[in-house]
């Protein structure tokens, strides 16, 4: 993209534009989610940060009109949503280590049962609170397994459809985690995988 329509497409972001939006995420998120994958190896992982990046974008428009260099910006945020995100999970895993090895040895299966029954009752309360379809995207991609494309084809949608409603449905889960159980959302599903 020439550095004149890029200037003047910011210009219409930092106006609220949706359509300048669309093409400036249509250039580069295809670009940035591969730089993002390097860091996470994980495609899902990639989708969801590469959105927080846009949104983050989208959120700081206003801003937009004064970035000299969209490139080096939009890249410089991903790296750092990449990096913040392994950070957290690295000292989540740690935390989450010292709480396991602090457990008897001989814990009651009993309890660890229970413990996952209760955070599965948790997650199926906080995703009755969705709308029907983002509820149905969340189980298609993550309870089904299914890649966004197969459930995009499934349900007869784009995949950015089926992304949006992935974000959506991470972003509920996340505040629910974070204000209900006083954990983060990256936390709970350690928990849920140690006990699975």
């Amino acid at each position: 993209m020439r550095h004149k329509d890029e200037f003047g497409l910011l210009k219409r972001v930092s106006t609220g534009d949706p359509d300048a939006f669309r093409i400036l995420y249509e250039h580069y998120s295809p670009s940035v989610y591969s730089f993002i994958r390097k860091y996470l190896r994980s495609s899902e992982l990639s989708d969801d940060i590469c959105q927080n990046v846009f949104i983050k974008i989208w959120e700081q428009r206003e801003q937009m009109s004064s970035v000299l260099d969209f490139s080096a910006w939009v890249f410089t945020i991903a790296k750092r949503q990449s990096l913040d995100f392994l950070k957290r999970a690295a000292t989540e895993q740690s935390a989450m280590n010292i709480i396991l090895q602090s457990y008897p040895s001989d814990n009651d299966r009993l309890d660890s049962a229970y413990q996952l029954e209760e955070y599965m009752n948790f997650i199926e309360k906080v995703l009755l609170r969705m709308p029907p379809q983002t509820q149905h995207v969340f189980n298609l991609c993550r309870q089904q397994s299914k890649s966004y494309e197969e459930a995009a084809s499934e349900l007869g949608v784009t995949r950015n459809a089926i992304k949006k409603h992935m974000v959506r449905s991470m972003k509920i889960l996340k505040e629910a985690a974070e204000n209900e159980l006083g954990i983060s959302f990256t936390l709970l599903l350690i928990l849920l995988s140690s006990q699975l």
